[in-house]
């Protein structure tokens, strides 16, 4: 048995009723919430979250000790946790990114101020300089996450579409096909960056990068890759159905490490290939026309993703649940139009 599925098997053992109506403060993690966060994050998703940090209380102690996961929970007086948010080292290569998710709160909280007091003293690592830039995924199916974008700070700038699968929410019956999820950043400390917008996504990289608060230096575009080898950094996600792959520097290989990597996850039925493409480098321009031409579609502007920054390209194995879609801000929903209209021309291909 893995420490995974015995970490499941004590949750789906555990009889004792889940608490409700009881006083909360909000506190930083300490090692005794392990065990109250892997039983919220079992009544929300039962045995269906990727990630087995989150069902295993030392790992995630281990991980809050390390600084690679800070998190933040509402613990009621007896010691059971209520809510949980955090900020974690996820799939973006520079280090001082950190994704903000895990926001779970108990459906008896729902009604309180648990998630947005714990919001709060999430977000204070930022602005005193302990966290430098964080971004954070919204799921799509509802739009209560999308509201607390504003009173942090938090931009929209891309969409990711049909990211997590319908198992994912399928305890709560929250969605009956895959979710989306809405990117939005927050840098709290920049230093000025190179960066090459391609011409082809010139006016919605422009309307994605507004408020964000960067200082770039335009760059123009050469009009080939300037590296023969590329190198990639791949995560598969097989649960979820989702491959992720940074091209921390593009090659003339391009296209032919693409079409290899196609073919395996297609093989392992995946739904959906992300992209992330360095836009700091002249040859970023040539990137995008490599993953257009192999019928990839816009995702968003990632800022400081590489340290330079991103933007995030996606390929669909299944059709889209544009239709589902739940946002909340018109500039969400102008980015998802933008996002629809390059699905519309990567199906023509």
């Amino acid at each position: 048995m893995t420490p995974r599925e015995a970490a499941i098997k004590r949750l789906q053992e555990d009889t004792c009723p889940l608490p409700a109506g009881e006083p909360f403060t909000v506190d930083f993690y300490r090692p005794e919430d392990g065990y109250g966060v892997a039983r919220l994050v079992f009544s929300v998703y039962g045995d269906g979250y990727p990630i087995d940090t989150y069902y295993i209380p030392e790992q995630l102690s281990e991980e809050n000790r390390a600084g690679r996961i800070r998190s933040v929970v509402a613990r009621t007086g007896s010691g059971q946790v209520v809510c949980h948010e955090a900020f974690y080292r996820s799939s973006s290569p520079n280090p001082d990114m950190y994704e903000m998710g895990l926001g779970l709160t108990l459906p008896a909280y729902r009604g309180s101020l648990a998630f947005a007091r714990c919001t709060n003293l999430l977000v204070s690592l930022i602005e005193n300089g302990t966290i430098k830039a964080i971004y954070g995924e919204a799921v799509c199916n509802h739009t209560i996450t999308q509201k607390m974008a504003g009173p942090v700070k938090f931009v929209e700038t891309g969409l990711e579409v049909d990211l997590m699968p319908a198992t994912a929410y399928t305890k709560e019956q929250a969605s009956d096909g895959r979710v989306s999820c809405l990117l939005y950043f927050r840098i709290g400390q920049d230093q000025r960056r190179t960066l090459c917008l391609p011409d082809c996504y010139a006016e919605q990289l422009r309307f994605m990068m507004e408020g964000i608060g960067i200082d770039r230096e335009h760059i123009q575009p050469a009009s080939e890759l300037l590296n023969d080898v590329s190198e990639l950094e791949i995560e598969q996600f097989d649960g979820p159905g989702c491959c992720r792959c940074n091209i921390n520097r593009p090659g003339k290989d391009l296209a032919q490490r693409l079409a290899a990597l196609e073919q395996e996850i297609c093989s392992r039925n995946h739904a959906l290939l992300q992209c992330f493409v360095p836009l700091g480098t002249a040859d970023a321009a040539a990137s995008v026309a490599v993953l257009r031409s192999a019928g990839f579609f816009l995702g968003g502007f990632l800022p400081a993703w590489f340290g330079e920054d991103g933007l995030l390209m996606q390929k669909l194995y299944v059709e889209p649940g544009f239709d589902a879609i739940k946002l909340h801000s018109e500039r969400a929903k102008a980015i998802m139009e933008m996002v629809r209209a390059d699905w519309q021309r990567s199906k023509a291909l």
